[in-house]
């Protein structure tokens, strides 16, 4: 029989009672030399140390050959259950010939420093693993309460952090490192911004990184670009969010709004809807169509973030269907789906005269249907086709970064 046993960080604080005594009864004990000395496995026990690299490769014939001669206890740094070898060796040699004691991870440790729950974190290990792809890592924070990063050699850290430093999703995100979290000399630094850390100023034998979205809460200097920039927003997949140069787009075209009722049908992630409740004002109002709850949810817990509930309706209904008949000055269609023309018509009659109605299309049927809607309903039309692009610097230059093009139609009554 093979036992594994949790050794947390390496020290015997950390120990559990269970792995106390799995460790004081074992025959022969196996695991890496920082373990073994800090654990004190007893005088009678033989002692086999594994090599200081290459252990997945040495590991499951090193246990086999102590297997000869009877139960070997196996430790591993952190938890089991964690990126260890306990999944190597249960594969190899059968789950019916392998037990597993758990034990304290990193991460634990690391979330209880900082007093926070990491329930609902995301984590990931780069200990002597490939880097991700950067789309999805900014998924899993994203979709996430945090991320949390275990790294490997300490004279690579400063270089994982400054590329995940380079994403400015990541970049933006409260940043704490932790070294030898659970040891003697254990540091923890925690900075503003990921893009602020200093990681190169301490080292030790482990890092675990932990990443949190910023509070976005709105502030001043936001308003100044017109509009709220999309990282704003909280996102989740497969909720559609109109960016923020369409949006800038549309509500130009939308304005003056200021005490206006606007009726909006499809809130998506709720980007459009938030800038819509700003433009309105106090003594506006807006009224959004959303079919799908997932994203009614996301848009009015953006609309809570940015303290605008009280100036948005949200009707959980599909379009033409949910729209209430009440008069409006203004209306947006940002979501239709093949019931185009007539969420068209009905957006055009709850509009007062003069008021005006704009959509967004990113196909060309959706266009020509909607321009031929338009000149069917006898509307005064506009079409503008946008290619947009954002800049990014990169070291001394900048980067043209292009959107889809995006269709953005208007008729007045």
């Amino acid at each position: 029989m093979i036992t594994i046993v949790g050794a947390g960080p390496g020290t015997p604080e950390y120990l559990t009672p269970e792995a106390e005594l799995a460790i004081a009864n074992s025959r022969t004990v196996i695991g890496g030399g920082r373990i073994l000395d800090a654990v004190h496995p007893p005088e009678s026990a033989r002692r086999v140390e594994l090599p200081a690299s290459g252990m997945a490769d040495a590991v499951v014939q090193i246990v086999k050959n102590e297997l000869n001669a009877g139960d070997v206890t196996l430790l591993v740094s952190g938890d089991p259950g964690f990126y260890s070898l306990a999944k190597k060796v249960a594969a190899h040699f059968g789950k019916e010939n392998v037990s597993v004691i758990p034990g304290i991870s990193s991460l634990q440790l690391m979330a209880s420093r900082l007093g926070k729950s990491w329930a609902g974190t995301a984590t990931l290990t780069l200990h002597g693993r490939k880097r991700p792809g950067m789309s999805e890592l900014v998924k899993k924070i994203r979709n996430s309460s945090a991320l949390m990063l275990l790294f490997g050699a300490p004279e690579g850290v400063a270089g994982h952090i400054a590329w995940l430093a380079s994403e400015p999703e990541l970049a933006s995100a409260w940043a704490v490192i932790g070294w030898d979290i659970g040891l003697p000399g254990e540091k923890i630094i925690a900075s503003r911004s990921l893009s602020e850390l200093d990681a190169g100023s301490h080292t030790g034998r482990l890092a675990v990184l932990w990443l949190e979205k910023s509070d976005k809460r709105m502030a001043e200097p936001l308003s100044r670009r017109g509009v709220l920039p999309d990282e704003w927003f909280e996102r989740r997949d497969r909720v559609p969010m109109t960016k923020e140069f369409t949006r800038s787009a549309v509500l130009s075209l939308l304005r003056p709004l200021a005490g206006a009722n606007v009726l909006e049908i499809g809130s998506g992630s709720g980007a459009m809807t938030v800038e819509l409740a700003r433009a309105v004002g106090s003594s506006g109002y807006v009224v959004s169509v959303e079919v799908f709850p997932a994203a009614a949810a996301l848009a009015r817990l953006n609309l809570e973030r940015a303290g605008l509930t009280q100036r948005v309706s949200i009707i959980e209904d599909s379009a033409p269907r949910g729209i209430p008949h009440e008069p409006f000055q203004a209306a947006f269609i940002g979501g239709h789906g093949e019931a185009l023309e007539a969420v068209m018509n009905e957006c055009f009659d709850r509009l007062e005269t003069g008021g005006r109605l704009v959509l967004t299309s990113i196909t060309p049927g959706a266009t020509s249907r909607a321009l031929s809607c338009m000149d069917g309903m006898g509307a005064d039309t506009g079409f503008w086709r946008v290619h947009s692009s954002f800049g990014r610097k990169i070291s001394a230059d900048w980067l043209l970064q292009g959107n889809n093009p995006v269709d953005i139609i208007w008729g007045d009554k």
